[in-house]
């Protein structure tokens, strides 16, 4: 009997059985759907050149039970490398979500469309990339850079509708940064939204996320939370450059990361353990571009948080990160300034062009 039951183990582990059983699933709101306590965020895999290094971050977090990754237009060639990885793994393994609204190019007057029509191309450029039948959850991504909320409201989430009663998704779900924004748009809305995704909401610099999570409960919304690392400001080697963090913030991750070090761990680690360790905040979304990235997440993730780990958790954000640490508004104002530069710039060359006609 012992034989067999080590023999029986030893199947499951090689299957991936007992490694699923360290990562938590939980059900996504009023959805069907059974998702891992982690997803994997598509835009760290868009400075690849190939899919082998998103094959071997895909098919480990899958063995691993991480069942939910999310990709969008917006992540440069994102979808079109997953696309060469999912067709090969069985529809019934994975929950993928993807975006419109927001699509990568190099012209800032084409980052965001959100009409009726290129919605719905959108989702079905999306689906025809990722090698998929439909997706599991589409988000409007980052509402409130569109002109105006009406845009959403009247073209955008009607389309998505439309999609899914086509069965090209099926759940609709919408994304951005201020949760104000999010709310307004489900109360204008009479399409039905599922799924919110909210980013850099619920992390050690911004809790806001809780001040919504009773109301979106309420209304029967599922919450995902996005980048417990605020998009790159709690790491040792800070955010990027286009980070709208405000220069207080940025060097309170600075200071905070070496306080860390000095405490024999890093603020990645804490980042992750309080963004996971909230029962309320049950999926976090974090992005991993190689496997050495994603076994830290998930080493993490399958540990308990000690008492120890909660008072270094309630140190770092009583000593660093006190008072407001959001950039709200500050990303949209850069975006309208670009579209201000190139608008202007146009109208330039127009009337060049016309006074270059009438000398003719």
């Amino acid at each position: 009997r012992l034989l067999i039951r080590s023999k029986q183990w030893y199947q499951r582990r090689v299957r991936g059985e007992w490694t699923r059983q360290l990562m938590k699933h939980t059900k996504l709101g009023h959805t069907k759907l059974s998702i891992s306590q982690l997803g994997i965020g598509g835009a760290a895999f868009k400075d690849h050149g190939d899919s082998k290094a998103v094959k071997a971050v895909v098919e480990y977090a899958l063995k691993h039970g991480i069942n939910y990754i999310d990709t969008s237009p917006w992540y440069i060639n994102s979808e079109s490398l997953l696309g060469e990885v999912l067709p090969g793994i069985s529809r019934s393994k994975y929950i993928i979500s993807s975006k419109c609204g927001r699509y990568y190019s190099d012209d800032v007057l084409e980052w965001f469309d959100f009409s009726f029509d290129r919605i719905s191309d959108s989702i079905d450029d999306s689906i025809k990339l990722l090698g998929c039948k439909y997706l599991d959850i589409c988000f409007c991504h980052d509402v409130e850079f569109a002109p105006t909320l009406e845009v959403v409201i009247n073209e955008a989430l009607p389309a998505m509708k439309k999609a899914k009663e086509k069965g090209k998704i099926k759940h609709i779900g919408i994304s951005g940064y201020p949760l104000e924004k999010l709310k307004s748009v489900i109360e204008l809305s009479s399409v039905k939204i599922d799924v919110v995704l909210t980013y850099c909401k619920y992390t050690l610099n911004d809790t806001e996320l809780l001040e919504f999570l009773p109301w979106f409960q309420e209304k029967g919304i599922a919450v995902i939370n996005a980048s417990p690392f605020a998009m790159g400001l709690l790491t040792d080697k800070g955010p990027p450059k286009w980070h709208s963090a405000k220069p207080d913030t940025i060097e309170a991750s600075r200071q905070a990361a070496a306080f860390c070090h000095d405490e024999g761990t890093s603020l990645m680690k804490v980042a992750l353990q309080f963004a996971t360790s909230n029962p309320s905040v049950p999926v976090t979304l974090v992005g991993c571009d190689n496997l050495e990235q994603l076994k830290f997440n998930l080493e993490i993730a399958k540990n308990e948080v000690t008492q120890e780990d909660m008072v270094l958790m309630n140190t770092v954000r009583d000593k660093f990160f006190k008072g407001s640490h959001s950039w709200e508004g500050i990303g949209e104002e850069k975006f309208w300034k670009k579209v201000k530069t190139e608008m202007d710039k146009a109208t330039k060359m127009y009337w060049k062009m016309q006074s270059a006609t009438s000398t003719d």
